[in-house]
């Protein structure tokens, strides 16, 4: 890694600026509060990737590899929390994707960008692998024990308290209301189980899933400062991001093949976590790629003032669709759009007439 931390300027030029001095104690801040609050750290560790590889591009990779092992040792000497151990885990190996993709000829974004995903969803997967091992339970069992062990947490009670009151009552249970005694014990162990059965079919979904967001946060962060260094402002960031395209053969290579497999799960029935898990791996993140370098190359066609907002909105879209799965939804369908109408060509073609 130092290797590729050499190559293509690796210490930035110039003295650091008050604005760069600031963003390198946002991780140090950001991984202590992922630490005491390990419930809320999912949407806080893809804000920790950008700084730590500002200081990987300042200073190498030891000092933020240093920050993410610190955070691992030091909240799970303070506390033992298996999402600690996932996070942490999940983040070394996305950090180090984040600095392999960059090693890429600029004209091999595919390769780049597929490398930094895998190292995360790898890194995911291995994190909840040592936690398989080391509680010796399935992992839905883990996630049930999770939920009641920290019943008490204001997060977890609420989702509690909200599932047990939507839920339906078998034939014969009474159901207590929020004044009864018993009621949070109630609700924290009608939601473990759906926690246990959600994650028993749905881990490798969310591990692709999760990994896949960071894989993508690292990828544009290291393409956003590596132009930052080289004098490149905003607009050629969404100019060169523009120019990274999905191939039409992506369509029958992945989105085909995968949706006539999900497909044919869902008809053989017993299958639906599998059939989404395949959907969305080689479909829905894909496609949602390709339509985030759409957006990027209608907002490198803004100039001055319009273009600000344009770049806001641009990276307003790509935190959307990192917190909600609806927002990553329509950015896929618009990404095969994309594939198959090729509306960068038809845009041009529209502008030049």
């Amino acid at each position: 890694m130092e290797v590729a931390a050499q190559s293509e300027n690796r210490v930035l030029i110039s003295p650091p600026k008050i604005g760069e001095i600031l963003l390198y104690f946002t991780a140090p801040i950001l991984l202590i509060v992922a630490g005491f609050f390990p419930i809320v750290a999912i949407l806080i560790i893809p804000a920790v990737l950008p700084p730590l590889y500002l200081l990987y591009r300042r200073f190498g990779p030891y000092l933020p590899l240093s920050c993410i092992v610190v955070y691992g040792s030091v909240s799970l000497s303070l506390d033992y929390n298996i999402l600690t151990v996932v996070y942490s885990i999940t983040l070394f190996f996305a950090f180090c994707g984040t600095a392999v993709c960059m090693q890429f000829r600029p004209l091999q974004y595919l390769p780049a960008v597929t490398a930094a995903v895998c190292f995360a969803v790898v890194g995911a997967f291995v994190g909840v692998g040592i936690v398989r091992g080391a509680e010796g339970v399935p992992v839905g069992d883990i996630a049930a024990k999770y939920v009641i062990g920290n019943k008490d947490d204001r997060i977890i009670s609420y989702f509690a308290r909200d599932y047990y009151d939507n839920e339906k009552p078998e034939r014969g249970q009474v159901k207590l209301k929020p004044t009864d005694d018993g009621y949070d014990d109630a609700a924290a162990k009608s939601f473990s189980k759906f926690v246990k059965d959600e994650i028993e079919g749905y881990v490798w979904y969310y591990c692709i899933h999760c990994g896949a967001m960071l894989g993508f946060v690292g990828f544009f962060t290291a393409l956003f400062v590596n132009g930052r260094v080289k004098g490149r402002g905003s607009s050629q960031f969404c100019s060169r991001v523009g120019d990274m395209k999905l191939p039409r053969a992506f369509l029958w290579t992945m989105a085909l093949p995968a949706t006539v497999t999900g497909i044919l799960l869902g008809v053989v029935g017993g299958y639906d976590a599998l059939s989404a898990t395949v959907m969305h791996a080689f479909c829905t993140l894909p496609a949602a790629f390709g339509c985030y370098t759409l957006l990027g190359f209608f907002a490198s066609l803004f100039k001055g003032k319009a273009a600000v907002a344009a770049h806001i909105v641009f990276v307003i879209i790509g935190i959307a669709a990192i917190v909600f799965p609806l927002a990553l939804f329509i950015l896929s369908i618009l990404g095969v759009s994309d594939c198959i109408l090729n509306l960068r060509f038809w845009t041009e073609y529209i502008k030049n007439t």
